[in-house]
């Protein structure tokens, strides 16, 4: 059964870092950010993501390993933007992004 995490303390930052370096690994053409931007970071940087104003973050795990990652943050008006979402390719269609 796949469970989902929130990550509301800046404390899950490794597992943020985990969950953002696959993504960008597995699927750069997915994502502005690119993976030489982050691996150099440092904690303070992955720390710093997870205490941003209003941001929800959230990954997917089925049997110990992280298979998808969605992110929101503050949009204009009140609404909310979604940022990030990727799901492994392992587990891709089988409804993880629902």
């Amino acid at each position: 059964m796949v469970e989902l995490r929130v990550l509301a303390s800046e404390d899950d930052w490794p597992v943020w870092r985990q969950a953002r370096l696959a993504a960008l690994s597995e699927a750069p053409h997915a994502f502005r950010a690119r993976l030489a931007d982050w691996p150099h970071g440092g904690e303070d940087r992955w720390r710093a993501r997870l205490t941003m104003s209003g941001a929800h973050n959230l990954v997917a795990v089925l049997d110990g390993d992280i298979i998808g990652v969605a992110a929101g943050m503050p949009g204009a008006d009140g609404t909310y933007e979604l940022r990030s979402v990727w799901v492994s390719p392992r587990v891709r269609g089988q409804g993880v992004g629902d």
